[in-house]
């Protein structure tokens, strides 16, 4: 597996803090607890362990400079937005939560893939330039 070069770094921080919002999000399962002002994000305890697993995975991508990591907690996240939206078609939640849920993993999710994938483009383009 190959590492990010150098001028990466910005993609693996980012990718930290994406792993750090998903951490704080499953922190939502506990909103029936919380003001109706935080009450924003519904999420079920299914939609909360997705979140701290992929968040826990795109930290330690970004902190070890492994793309393929966040790029794993990118398809986690979304696919799990894909089933949830599924889900509520068929009028069954299984992420729990509702629409909210799908849109904060989808998010989520779609940010890690891009940050992995501008990362494979900077990889191309920096062993093209040592050619």
């Amino acid at each position: 597996m190959r590492r990010s070069p150098a001028g990466s770094s910005a993609f693996d921080r980012a990718s930290v803090l994406l792993g750090l919002a998903s951490l704080v999000f499953a922190g939502f399962v506990f909103g029936a607890q919380l003001p109706t002002e935080f009450d924003f994000v519904h999420i079920g305890a299914t939609g909360a362990v997705v979140l701290l697993v992929s968040g826990t995975l795109a930290i330690a991508g970004g902190a070890t400079r492994r793309p393929a990591l966040y790029a794993a907690a990118g398809v986690l996240l979304t696919v799990a937005a894909l089933v949830q939206l599924a889900g509520l078609a068929a009028s069954f939640r299984p992420l729990g939560g509702d629409a909210s849920t799908m849109a904060v993993t989808g998010g989520l999710g779609l940010g890690l893939l891009m940050l992995a994938r501008a990362v494979r483009s900077l990889i191309r383009t920096h062993d093209s330039d040592e050619r």
